[in-house]
């Protein structure tokens, strides 16, 4: 069952959570001549120096990254990767919830105004289309081999 339809929707989700470690998320406006760039791992004065930590926002997407990964290979057990698919959709919930409490720390630890939304904020929204439609269709196999089950 590796080369269902989910285990490509859960492949694409992990590859977009793993980009989204690397990807600008927003960016805030300091003084003038300076901006802060937030990223997962970090907020970044002018794009180079690390001004504010955001490890957990990082952190999240990587768990998330990883559980869509490992439950393309758990395709024997449907239960468990229904578990898993439930779980990664809560941390990219959290990694959302995450990135608006660090956003607004940011902002008032670096004394800086929010000025737009980047592309990589995208990428976990995406992600999670891809894993809600990889969970409907592992639910479906279940249901179809369950069906089997009784007419034998």
């Amino acid at each position: 069952m590796i080369q269902r339809i989910q285990s490509v929707y859960l492949l694409i989700a992990a590859i977009l959570m793993a980009v989204t470690v690397c990807s600008p998320l927003a960016v805030l406006l300091g003084t003038p001549d300076s901006f802060y760039l937030f990223k997962s791992i970090g907020i970044f004065e002018d794009a180079i120096t690390l001004s504010y930590p955001t490890w957990v926002v990082a952190a999240l997407s990587v768990v998330s990254a990883l559980l869509s990964f490992v439950v393309i290979f758990l395709f024997k057990k449907r239960k468990v990767q229904i578990k898993m698919c439930y779980t990664s959709i809560v941390c990219i919930i959290l990694f959302y919830a995450a990135f608006v409490f660090y956003l607004y720390a940011g902002q008032t630890a670096l004394s800086a105004e929010f000025s737009k939304v980047e592309y990589g904020l995208a990428f976990p929204a995406i992600s999670l289309i891809l894993t809600v439609l990889a969970l409907s269709k592992i639910k479906a196999d279940e249901k179809l081999i369950q069906s089997l089950n009784r007419i034998r």
